[in-house]
């Protein structure tokens, strides 16, 4: 007798373990995405699906009945943040390719661009680009046929005895809006400032867990950096520290109140472990302790990332410019 477990197939049965997640996209897209030429337009697909990833909600069920309680958005801002240059070298395409895939789905009208100016540390950076998703014709262009064969209607909405308490994200926006880096302005959990130093006694090693994952934004990390095992090690530390009995953790070749250290690691977002690792990428030194390096990198990380942000952001306005210059010159030139 065959067991519920085994399918008659060991692919399909070794499958069943593997948990693949991130960018879905639809067969039909392949005939309603086309180019000029009639055949389909693979980058704005690709683009597309990254962007509706981006829209699905975040569910929020309740942990004793697993009944849905509440939706949450993946990102901070009311819409997404996103840059040519980004969408390039996620999916290592030309940043003219990324252009020009995005202005086709606004022709299609699936998607918006919206160009907005944003204020960091006092300097206004203009022309940062917001997608907007127009739900209605991402149908149209999935179901071509008119027929939704999508969730039940009743699925997406929170119960009403629990809707109310669900937690708003903050609207800040994102402080990085060029380069290979990944948009801080897009993550999928509110920033979570509980102070870990007084976690009753009755929470578990699990839910601790948990709780940092949804602080530094876990899943949007996995999903911007798939191959990079560094995630779950700072995971890893940032759980020990947390749950730590130690009086003193030693951070910088110091010794500092355990409290201390656990209140600066309760203001960790996603922005500073990112921050954390694109210095240790950076980083040519050789490193003997690892684990030490990177529990003062994440405490300092707290104290130095605003002013990593006004150098990068003096970068790029010089290299911004220095780009629009020539691009100003091919365009004549042509």
């Amino acid at each position: 007798m065959q067991s519920q477990f085994h399918t008659g197939s060991l692919t399909v049965d070794q499958m069943s373990r593997l948990h693949i997640s991130g960018n879905i996209i639809p067969v039909t897209w392949f005939k309603t995405i086309r180019k000029a030429t009639g055949k389909p337009n693979l980058n704005a697909i690709i683009i597309l699906a990254d962007i509706v990833y981006w829209y699905r909600p975040v569910e929020i069920r309740d942990e004793l009945t697993g009944e849905l309680i509440g939706l949450r958005k993946k990102f901070h801002s009311d819409i997404l943040q996103r840059s040519y240059q980004q969408i390039a070298d996620q999916f290592g395409i030309t940043k003219r390719d990324a252009t020009n895939a995005v202005v086709e789905l606004e022709k299609l009208g699936v998607v918006k661009r919206i160009f907005r100016t944003l204020r960091l540390g006092g300097q206004q950076i203009p022309n940062v680009l917001f997608l907007d998703l127009n739900v209605k014709v991402l149908e149209h262009l999935t179901y071509p046929d008119g027929e939704n064969r999508g969730y039940p209607s009743n699925r997406g909405h929170p119960s009403p005895k629990s809707a109310a308490g669900t937690t708003e994200i903050s609207q800040s926006a994102s402080p990085f809006w060029e380069g290979g880096y990944s948009q801080m302005g897009e993550t999928n959990t509110e920033n979570t400032k509980r102070d870990f130093s007084k976690i009753p006694s009755s929470d578990s090693y699990a839910k601790i867990e948990e709780q940092i994952k949804i602080q530094i934004s876990y899943d949007v990390l996995k999903h911007d950096y798939p191959f990079d095992n560094k995630i779950d090690e700072i995971l890893g530390i940032l759980l020990d520290v947390m749950t730590s009995s130690a009086e003193t953790i030693r951070v910088n070749r110091e010794e500092k109140p355990a409290e201390i250290v656990k209140a600066q690691f309760g203001k960790l977002t996603m922005e500073h472990i990112q921050f954390v690792l694109s210095c240790m990428e950076k980083n040519t030194a050789k490193v003997t302790n690892i684990r030490s390096l990177y529990i003062t990198a994440l405490y300092n990380s707290v104290n130095t990332i605003s002013s990593y942000y006004s150098s990068l952001y003096n970068y790029h306005m010089a290299t911004g410019l220095l780009e629009r210059r020539e691009e100003e010159k091919n365009e004549k030139n042509s």
